[in-house]
């Protein structure tokens, strides 16, 4: 074939470019031959690229009203029983009607807000658009990321079709190279959406970028790429003029954000926070928050008698959710999640790894991203109805089973600690706090002063005691040994008792055994850094499993049931850019099931602590729930949505009761939350616990100094929450300032008075710092 001179001339041109351009960034990066590999290593597996296929486009256009589709302009795309979903075909914007009330959820904010003067200026492009992006450019800035959306790229929307269930299409903005595949479904009571990860194109290939700068005469490729993607981030966005509600936002327990009209000035007021925690491999030079983890995918908007409550679902360890009060952002009160694709890192540029820069990973976290919208009317509209919905997803989503009738009474969780080492001058030294021979009397102490059920935590059990990470087994001798924990699990089963052993262990090593070497088996982050954390170095995710899955047999041996994990099992959620055994964020969740998964499969249990919501679908115990907020300004009121939607599915408890900073309010919140109280207890004085490396905030835990406490206390639980455990919380409600009313689904009703007044009401009476329990007609 002969080509034309003046077409030769461009693919010579257009060549040279390209070669240039890599020349360019190679010079630019300066990482090293290990760096290099660690930054392509892909945060998680890719669909292969299609081939590419013809695409029906047409502009992105949002009607003839211009500044949202009028009402006549969306097709009927989907419908049951419920629902109806409509399409608007030119801009891929929904709406959502239910069919027994008429009650109208949009995926773009509610026009009726929009004179507002919060709403002017660049805002009105993010607010229309379905969909947003922030994105990096590598051969410019980095370190900073851009923000656009359909509105200022004049996109395309690509191959919409209606698929009989809902629609499919495209979102284009080919001056970026960014193809955005999307899908929209109805099912039953909600509707899903989903960024499809096969199919995604994010930037430009080298045609296009030769292409593109022989058509600018030489300027330099940006050589964008996706670090985010909102999709539908005002759905049941609303002022908060036009009716009463509020954000959910899963802060600590849940918290609510009230809708304000004269919102008060308190800086970023805008609450954006990563599902499931920080990624220690992204750490190194990188702020970490200060805020409580968000352990459960879920956010929600409630507007006068409707609301809309989001799941998070495939993707969801890529995601954040960002929530922002009206005025934070615009007139409108909204919530979202945030799909990340690229993260911020330091990247050294020199082998003593001194100096560096800010940049972004340049693979892309692949996976599908995928929320779901659950639509609540009438009574089922407030943050309980929300919990009461997320409950039941739980049940038919992630595969958690009521309780049914498992359990009766009341199981206190109550923690033994067996030793630390004390920091010497010299040599450090070995403490033993309780022994299995002691341990045995403690609870039999605590049994025979009527203390029935109790689930036994043996902390410090291991080699070196608390502070000591690798080589677990044996049971260390000085407190008893592999025989003295046999004897005391026989002596615990006698009574009924559960015995765990503490299993955080395994999530971190200082002592290089069990064939640990840091730089070999260390948690690696993206600059390939060894990630240390309070001077323990964080284990791989796969060196950890291998450790327990190796220890299980022999735990077995010793007759306790289970382990109780916590740390970098349920709790954390790290990749590792390890280049001997690399996971994505995707498959370090996938190691934390598997190893929570085969520890139920030979011991019997397993039990989790401060844990994402993820590690409960096979455990028996979570610790660790929240009763508070992160304290943010902007936030009105903290709401126990975790614990409505768990009760009647686990037990659960908070903090440790005898350390608390306020004991009384504490186990009044764990009865009005319906919650098993949590002890720490040690055979030895509290004193001796001065000085250790990690005891020493455990200022009071001598037993005979709690055992009688404990015995009230369980009588105190046995009639408030004994006979309910395997029921579910379908009431929450504040009676007046400090007064609280929990209702179950059998209809026992629990006041708790936090006043140091009495509440009288209806013939009820609830003593301060008390409880009242009562069935039937509810106080007006």
């Amino acid at each position: 074939m002969k080509f034309n001179p003046a077409y030769q001339r461009f693919l010579i041109v257009g060549a040279i470019l390209i070669a240039a351009s890599i020349a360019t960034a190679f010079i630019i990066m300066k990482p090293t031959t290990g760096q290099v590999a660690a930054a392509n290593k892909p945060a998680a597996p890719s669909a292969p690229a299609a081939p590419a296929a013809p695409v029906t486009t047409t502009k992105f256009d949002l009607g003839t009203q211009e500044l949202f589709p009028a009402a006549s302009e969306f097709r009927l795309a989907a419908e049951n029983n419920v629902l109806q979903l409509k399409v608007h075909p030119g801009s891929g914007h929904f709406i959502v009607v239910n069919k027994e009330t008429g009650t109208v959820w949009r995926s773009y904010p509610n026009p009726q807000g929009w004179t507002n003067a919060d709403n002017a200026g660049a805002l009105k492009s993010q607010l229309r658009s379905p969909v947003s992006v922030r994105y990096v450019e590598f051969n410019l800035k980095q370190h900073l990321l851009k923000d656009t959306n359909m509105l200022d790229q004049q996109g395309l929307i690509g191959d919409f079709k209606l698929t009989g269930d809902g629609f499919t299409l495209s979102y284009l903005m080919p001056k970026l190279g960014f193809t955005i595949p999307v899908s929209v479904r109805l099912k039953d009571d909600y509707v899903e959406t989903t960024i499809q990860d096969h199919g995604l194109k994010d930037g430009k290939t080298a045609e296009e970028t030769a292409l593109a700068a022989a058509v600018r005469k030489g300027q330099k490729d940006p050589n964008a790429r996706i670090a985010s993607i909102r999709l539908y981030p005002f759905l049941g966005a609303e002022t908060s003029g036009r009716q009463q509600g509020y954000l959910f936002i899963p802060d600590g327990p849940g918290a609510l954000l009230n809708f304000q009209t004269e919102q008060a000035s308190v800086g970023n007021s805008i609450y954006t926070e990563r599902i499931y925690g920080e990624d220690w491999s992204y750490s190194h030079n990188n702020p970490l928050s200060t805020r409580q983890a968000v352990r459960m995918p879920v956010f929600g908007i409630k507007s006068g008698d409707s609301a809309v409550l989001a799941v998070v679902g495939s993707g969801a360890e890529y995601g954040s959710i960002t929530a922002a009060p009206s005025r934070a952002f615009s007139s409108y009160n909204w919530a979202t999640v945030d799909n990340g694709y690229r993260f911020k890192f330091f990247q050294p540029t020199n082998s003593q790894k001194t100096t560096g820069i800010m940049t972004y990973s340049r693979s892309r976290a692949g996976t599908d991203r995928s929320v779901r919208y659950y639509f609540l009317v009438h009574d089922q509209a407030d943050y309980v109805g929300m919990a009461g919905r997320y409950r039941q997803h739980l049940i038919e989503e992630q595969g958690m089973k009521p309780l049914g009738n498992k359990t009766s009474g009341i199981s206190f969780k109550i923690d033994l600690l067996g030793a630390d080492t004390k920091k010497g001058f010299i040599k450090d030294s070995y403490e033993t706090f309780t022994t299995t021979s002691q341990a045995k009397e403690m609870i039999s102490q605590l049994s025979s002063m009527g203390a029935s059920q109790m689930r036994i935590t043996y902390k410090g059990w291991q080699q070196g005691g608390i502070s000591e990470f690798g080589g677990a087994l044996p049971v260390d001798p000085r407190i008893g040994g592999d025989e003295g924990m046999r004897e005391f699990a026989e002596l615990a089963h006698s009574k009924g008792f559960t015995v765990m052993l503490d299993g955080s262990i395994y999530s971190y090593n200082n002592n290089g055994e069990d064939g640990f070497r840091k730089n070999r088996d260390g948690l690696r982050d993206l600059g390939s850094y060894v990630i240390d954390y309070s001077g323990l170095t964080i284990a791989g995710p796969k060196f950890m499993e291998r450790t327990i899955l190796s220890d299980l047999e022999s735990l077995k041996k010793l007759g306790v049931d289970g382990l109780a994990f916590g740390s970098g099992i349920g709790q954390q959620l790290n990749s590792d850019y390890n280049e001997r055994s690399p996971v994505s964020r995707t498959e370090s969740k996938q190691i934390q099931e598997s190893i929570i998964g085969q520890t139920v499969s030979v011991l019997g249990a397993a039990d989790v602590s401060l844990a994402n919501f993820y590690a409960l679908k096979q455990a028996a115990h979570v610790f660790g729930l929240s009763h508070e907020y992160s304290f943010d300004l902007f936030v009105d009121e903290t709401v126990p949505f975790a614990q409505i939607a768990l009760h009647g599915l686990i037990p659960y408890s908070s903090g440790y009761a005898n350390l608390s900073d306020n004991y009384n309010k504490t186990l009044l919140q764990a009865i009005a939350y319906g919650e098993v109280p949590a002890y720490l207890l040690t055979y030895e004085p509290s004193q001796k616990l001065i000085g250790t490396k990690s005891s020493e905030e455990s200022y009071s835990t001598c037993y005979k100094d709690w055992s009688g406490e404990i015995a009230k206390q369980y009588q105190r639980f046995n009639e408030a929450l004994g006979d309910v455990q395997n029921q579910f919380i379908v009431g929450m409600r504040a009676l007046q300032a400090g007064v609280t009313e929990t209702t179950y689904s059998g209809g026992k009703r629990i006041i708790v008075n936090f006043n140091d007044e009495p509440y009288e009401n209806n013939g009820i009476h609830v003593g301060p710092g008390s409880f009242a329990v009562t069935e039937g007609r509810e106080p007006e």
